[in-house]
């Protein structure tokens, strides 16, 4: 019984490590919208809220292009891109608040060096993630 209350301290700063390293929040399913053309924009809603996402200007690797977010009193937007399968490094962006819930960055796609082109934009909208898979142009 001694050894239980000499660990007890031990495993309390354990846990709290652990729900403060993971945020405190419990992970959320994400979500796919397929957007035929990410140029034109796509909406759904996300957890009751409608949220749209697009691009501005041609989606290239080591292109800069635009990805714009409108989702009402929405408070952090953070895009990343991944391929399935394959390590495409860090390219994590911060979306700037441009107000009325609209949230903009310029981002730089990766290149891939087999020259696939099948991404997936996701995007963590306060807590709750949303997928959008795209195809890049070349």
């Amino acid at each position: 019984m001694k050894s239980f209350w000499t660990l007890l301290p031990l495993l309390i700063i354990v846990l709290a490590a652990t729900v403060l390293w993971k945020g405190g929040d419990t992970p959320t399913a994400a979500i796919s919208l397929n957007c035929a053309d990410l140029a034109q924009g796509c909406a759904t809603r996300l957890r009751g809220r409608l949220v749209s996402v697009g691009t501005s200007g041609p989606v290239k690797p080591l292109a800069p292009f635009q990805v714009w977010v409108k989702a009402a009193d929405a408070r952090k937007i953070q895009a990343r891109f991944t391929m399935q399968g394959m390590d495409m490094g860090f390219n994590l962006y911060t979306l700037h608040d441009e107000g009325g819930g609209v949230f903009r960055e310029r981002v730089t796609l990766p290149a891939c060096v087999s020259g696939r082109r099948d991404w997936v934009m996701t995007l963590e909208i306060d807590g709750a993630v949303l997928n959008v898979p795209f195809r890049s142009d070349f």
